[in-house]
């Protein structure tokens, strides 16, 4: 079959035009953690200049039923379908110069057809470099930065070295395959996963987003101001606090989780340091007991099934 019939630029758009050095998807997967895709879609397209230059055919690539689109009934008709779409955004940084947003639900079928159509994108607008971006539930306080993990289709090409502590067998999302593709042909591709505390996971956690976009930056991508996202941070921060300090098992919880953190990036910080195999296989733990549906199977240790009430940051203007 062929794949470029799966993509079409909007007509008013001349793709011989479009030009950009970075590629930033942000397609769905099996979670992400604070809803750190989201809110990174929506600071980039509502802060920066941006215009949608084409889409995936859904009705080719996506399950419908399996993934069912919400609508609303209003007494006697229906509005509001919310159409699953996965749409090139172009986008101009604040320094002028324009890259490419991929954003959407994640494929569910065609998955080489579709990652073969999004190589040959790559190709024609000459990008240089394909940041993927994820959250995911890890064992980490809100206290201290949150870690953001990289993996590449070469891993040379990765600018800060921050890899996971082991090696994991995992079901895969449809950005672990066209990482490989676009790799096989030479593409420069590099992964971020931001860690989020496993107790904050459902909610959305604004310092995920700005923990990715710092390290988007940090890997060659564009530099994004986070102002915005700061200002939906502050008030999730004193909400989560609050409610920890007011609750003693969550408070030790969290002290727990701190002690953990700082060991693994203290050398010496203390007599009895995690060694790489007793990371791995606490981060393999919460890997294998996410679900498909995104959830959490396995109640965390040190009381983390305790979590704060979910505070929903104010919805931007």
């Amino acid at each position: 079959m062929d794949p470029t019939t799966l993509f079409s630029y909007e007509r008013h758009v001349d793709s011989r035009s479009l030009h950009g050095r970075t590629l930033v998807v942000s397609l769905g997967a099996f979670t992400d953690a604070g809803n750190a895709q989201d809110l990174i879609d929506d600071h980039l397209l509502n802060t920066l200049p941006s215009r949608v230059v084409g889409r995936l055919d859904m009705d080719q690539v996506y399950d419908y039923a399996g993934h069912r689109p919400e609508i609303t009934l209003e007494l006697d008709h229906f509005d509001g379908y919310e159409k699953p779409e996965i749409l090139l955004h172009e986008v101009t940084d604040p320094d002028g110069e324009p890259f490419f947003l991929l954003t959407g639900p994640e494929p569910s079928f065609q998955w080489e057809r579709v990652a073969t159509s999004l190589r040959i994108i790559v190709e024609q607008l000459g990008i240089e470099r394909t940041l993927l971006v994820q959250g995911f539930p890890a064992p980490v306080p809100h206290t201290r930065e949150l870690p953001v993990t990289r993996f590449a289709g070469d891993p040379d090409s990765i600018e800060v070295r921050r890899t996971m502590p082991g090696t994991f067998r995992l079901r895969a999302p449809f950005t672990s395959l066209l990482t490989l593709r676009l790799a096989d042909a030479g593409h420069d591709v590099v992964g971020l996963v931001v860690h989020v505390p496993q107790y904050l996971h459902e909610m959305s956690y604004p310092d995920a987003a700005i923990a990715l976009l710092t390290a988007i930056g940090q890997e060659k991508g564009p530099m994004i101001p986070v102002e915005g996202l700061e200002a939906l941070a502050g008030p999730v921060r004193e909400a989560v606090a609050a409610q920890i300090d007011s609750q003693e098992q969550l408070q030790e919880m969290v002290s727990g989780l701190e002690q953990r953190y700082d060991r693994m990036i203290t050398s010496g910080a203390a007599t009895e340091v995690p060694t790489a195999d007793d990371i791995a296989a606490e981060v393999e733990h919460y890997l294998a007991g996410i679900a498909e549906d995104g959830t959490v199977d396995d109640a965390p240790e040190d009381g983390a099934d305790e979590k704060p009430d979910e505070q929903e940051p104010p919805a931007q203007a």
